[in-house]
């Protein structure tokens, strides 16, 4: 973009999907600061629609730091956070030094593209929210296209979970009613183990935060339905249930919360940038032609303490 007048009220242009979530917003440049009454649109936007798309952004690192600060500042991954504690810092031409921004790329250290590498490489991603095996996971994720395969390997699919709980069938509803989950951290999102951690043999050596599998959505009040990432047992499970029992559940609430219904895929081209709400959506990765290189830029926006829906008394709402 090079009209920098455009980041105003005036000039922003909302196209919805068409799908359960996600919209398109034109006329706004993220190379340039945004005015305050720009900044409060945008956030009605995205607590309206949960998953932006804004196309043809040219951007540094630094425009991506200064966007997350409108919303609390940035949020260092878990993993990430966990290795360069340990002395594990990334380098290379894959790897960002600055602990505000980092890479998703299937680029190894030397910049080839190659299927396997320290982060997810070109594995297809099963369905998972981001960081929820922390205490406290990232209010939202951003990504900018830096360089992306042209045969649209490497696509990106959300999926609504305010209007998969809300639609969610009464029995289901009432057997997660006060529920929560321990969230598996031994993994990455491509299921291969941290470097820092041992691949878990049973339920008792998971280890993770526990937070509730509904919570409130704070922009709006809502609930949304609150799973996070799981793997073969043993991985994430109901702490309120044995195993069997909450392996079935778990089977459940996967199938309906990713219904076609909830979906709607992001089609990557250059430049394009991506904001989506963690609290209320989940998201999947197709897998990428490892021939060709991909480079996104992501920073996350720190967290607030998960809400558990039964605290607001509003879960079966």
């Amino acid at each position: 973009m090079t009209d920098h007048s455009v980041n105003t009220l005036d000039a922003i242009e909302v196209i919805p999907s068409g799908a359960a979530l996600a919209a398109e917003v034109r006329g706004i440049d993220l190379s340039q600061p945004l005015p305050d009454d720009v900044q409060a649109r945008l956030t009605e936007i995205w607590a309206e629609h949960l998953v932006l798309l804004l196309r043809d952004q040219e951007l540094e690192d630094a425009d991506l730091i200064r966007f997350s600060d409108y919303y609390g500042g940035q949020q260092m991954g878990g993993a990430r956070k966990k290795r360069w504690e340990i002395g594990m810092k990334e380098s290379g031409k894959a790897a960002s030094t600055d602990k505000r921004v980092n890479y998703v790329t299937n680029l190894d250290k030397d910049g080839n593209p190659v299927q396997h590498n320290r982060g997810t490489g070109s594995f297809e991603l099963r369905w998972h929210s981001d960081n929820t095996y922390v205490d406290i996971p990232p209010t939202g994720t951003m990504l900018w296209a830096d360089v992306i395969p042209d045969d649209d390997s490497g696509q990106t699919m959300f999926c609504n979970q305010i209007r998969a709980y809300a639609e969610m069938p009464e029995d289901l509803k009432a057997q997660i009613q006060g529920k929560n989950m321990m969230h598996d951290g031994s993994r990455n999102t491509a299921n291969l183990v941290h470097p820092h951690r041992d691949m878990p043999k049973t339920r008792e050596e998971i280890n993770g935060p526990v937070h509730p599998m509904v919570r409130v959505h704070p922009p709006t009040g809502k609930q949304a339905l609150f799973l996070g990432r799981r793997w073969d047992f043993p991985s994430t499970y109901i702490v309120e249930m044995p195993n069997d029992e909450g392996e079935d559940l778990m089977d459940r609430l996967w199938a309906h919360a990713t219904q076609d219904k909830y979906v709607w895929t992001q089609h990557w081209k250059r430049g394009d940038f991506i904001l989506w709400d963690n609290r209320a959506v989940m998201h999947r990765r197709t897998a990428i032609n490892s021939s060709q290189p991909r480079i996104l830029h992501r920073t996350m926006i720190k967290g607030l303490p998960v809400v558990a829906a039964w605290e607001s008394n509003a879960a079966a709402d």
